[in-house]
């Protein structure tokens, strides 16, 4: 029988608040219910969140990864499905300036990167629509 090894570790700094909480499954980062490792600044903004899977970077509802300045900030925001940036919707990787201004867009499909034009019609290509009753897969040509 295999044993399963799950753990919750979590850092406090001097003063009790929390610094960084990260879940494991088996040695590897891992959480199916949300970020699999969280951090904090000193003033208890968070500042970062990555989700894990199974050891890999990976999220099918939303950013993989998200980080924040110390004023709150969103910096920077990724996504990823196994471990490889991908996103079907627009940029898998955003960065913006302590301003809030976009200073970077990537597009990118299982790590690859794509133009946004390319993207979109990519994004359309295997998918399933109904017309009439009947389903039909979607295939670029």
């Amino acid at each position: 029988m295999k044993t399963i090894e799950l753990q919750v570790k979590q850092r406090v700094n001097d003063s009790g608040q929390l610094i960084y909480e990260s879940y494991w499954l088996n040695g590897q980062l891992h959480n199916e219910h949300g970020p699999a490792f969280r951090e904090w600044n000193s003033s208890g903004q968070l500042i970062y969140e990555v989700y894990w899977l199974n050891g890999q970077w990976h999220n099918e509802h939303g950013p993989a990864s998200r980080e924040w300045n110390d004023s709150g900030q969103l910096i920077r925001e990724s996504y990823c499905l196994n471990g490889q940036w991908h996103n079907e919707h627009g940029p898998a990787i955003r960065d913006w300036n302590s301003s809030g201004q976009l200073i970077r867009e990537e597009y990118r499909l299982n790590g690859q990167e794509v133009s946004k034009e390319r993207l979109t019609v990519e994004s359309c290509s295997g998918k399933i629509v109904e017309i009439d009753g009947k389903r039909y897969q979607l295939k670029e040509l």
